[in-house]
């Protein structure tokens, strides 16, 4: 598989153009050595081209689960196949395809995905989707465009979906913290039942703490578009910002013992929520030719 690296004095990104434009690596240069800000992605999961096992992939056109694959827009419903091990349909219809690359220069990569004459695609709407990556000294900017190809409205939305590490070398446990208005509680499908409410002290990160124990896999609503991790004992912090489109953030601690943070642009569920009458699910309408666009920048810092 053919990866594409940028790469200057302080961060080395990976990324996989053939398994969804996915980022396979993103590294820290300390000391001479190269250490994983996100989880680093197997040699199997590349030759078995599983993207939810990548360092982090993009969600398109729209993100995390929809209830038994079935929404209903406009007043017409539409069934999706499941495309999860658990039977669910969840995370979009692009991060396990090949995507077109084009290297802009030595820091910028551009990546694309058309969707509009694929036979098997699992939407009912074409799209189109571009990722830029740039590096910019200590910093990841990642800018997405969603555009309908079609002729008729469609839901839309899209994410990113990365698994931070929660130790940086010999560090202590990373400590995470973010703001955010409400949170969504949810059933045994991890999909919301009811509006997003205040949020509870276990799961308030307003201030810096260790996720610990903690067992997270919600959708936090108001997010303010700005987070940090801070790994003590290592000097140094990620502080992640995001353009206003990105209002919710899903936070997932996965059982391999990394963390997703995951700035989406609407709920989980959202298109069936906003069919509901549900409010501020952050799921946009996007007329023929209409686009969505937004931008991620990530920055490696010394702790303060």
């Amino acid at each position: 598989m053919h990866l594409e690296i940028l790469q200057n004095r302080s961060i080395r990104l990976t990324v996989a153009p053939e398994l969804g434009a996915s980022i396979v690596g993103l590294e820290l240069h300390q000391a001479g050595f190269w250490l994983p800000i996100l989880r680093p992605t197997s040699p199997a999961a590349l030759v078995q081209k599983h993207s939810p096992d990548t360092s982090s992939y993009i969600l398109a056109p729209y993100s995390n689960r929809i209830r038994e694959g079935r929404f209903v827009f406009a007043g017409k419903t539409y069934q999706l196949r499941p495309n999860w091990p658990d039977g669910q349909t969840l995370h979009g219809e692009v991060h396990g395809r090949p995507w077109s690359a084009l290297r802009i220069n030595e820091h910028t990569l551009h990546c694309a995905f058309d969707a509009s004459s694929l036979h098997d695609l699992n939407f009912p709407f074409p799209f189109r989707v571009e990722v830029a990556y740039r590096l910019q000294g200590d910093s990841l900017e990642t800018s997405t465009t969603l555009v309908n190809v079609g002729t008729e409205p469609m839901p839309a939305g899209f994410g990113h979906h990365p698994y931070f590490m929660r130790h940086l070398g010999n560090s202590r446990e990373a400590l995470l913290c973010f703001g955010a208005d409400h949170i969504y509680l949810t059933d045994a499908s991890c999909l919301p039942t009811r509006p997003a409410e205040a949020i509870p002290p276990e799961f308030d990160f307003s201030q810096p703490r260790p996720v610990g124990a903690t067992m997270l896999d919600h959708v936090f609503a108001g997010w303010n578009g700005k987070l940090s991790l801070d790994w003590p004992g290592s000097d140094w912090r990620m502080e992640l910002s995001a353009d206003p489109i990105f209002s919710h953030l899903v936070v997932f601690t996965a059982p391999d013992g990394s963390v997703a943070l995951e700035p989406v642009t609407h709920a989980t569920d959202g298109f069936n929520l906003l069919s509901q009458g549900w409010e501020n699910t952050g799921v946009r309408v996007l007329e023929p030719g209409e686009k969505l666009s937004g931008s991620l920048r990530l920055t490696l810092a010394p702790s303060r």
